[in-house]
């Protein structure tokens, strides 16, 4: 990856995060968080990797509802912001690292728990 897309992918990633958290959607205010932001190489296209705090999975559908119908203005933001030629078009996916993440703490936990249990 060039020096180039990492710059272009942590603008896009601060300028999406404020965005993000100055929207006033109930399914997004306050729940969400951008982690990452990857660009084509061709910067025609942007994903934007977030992270949801209330681990239902309505909250998660939720979240994903409401940060596509906000793409189109979060997309106007980010080519007022920059100075691109061409304005990458946002797709919004939930972080895989945050899902593995919480099966790893579940299997830790799991395994705390039987251990609690034998040693009693």
């Amino acid at each position: 990856m060039s020096e180039r897309t990492r710059k272009i992918e942590s603008q896009l990633k601060e300028i999406v995060g404020v965005e993000v958290s100055e929207l006033s959607d109930p399914r997004v205010h306050g729940l969400v968080t951008v982690t990452a932001v990857r660009v084509s190489p061709d910067l025609a296209h942007a994903t934007v990797l977030y992270s949801v705090i209330d681990d239902s999975p309505e909250a998660e559908e939720d979240a994903k509802v409401g940060l596509q119908s906000a793409a189109g203005r979060i997309q106007a933001t980010v080519g007022a912001q920059t100075r691109m030629r061409r304005t990458p078009r946002l797709r919004f996916e939930p972080d895989p690292m945050v899902e593995r993440t919480r099966s790893i703490e579940n299997a830790l936990r799991e395994v705390r728990d039987e251990n609690r249990q034998r040693d009693n």
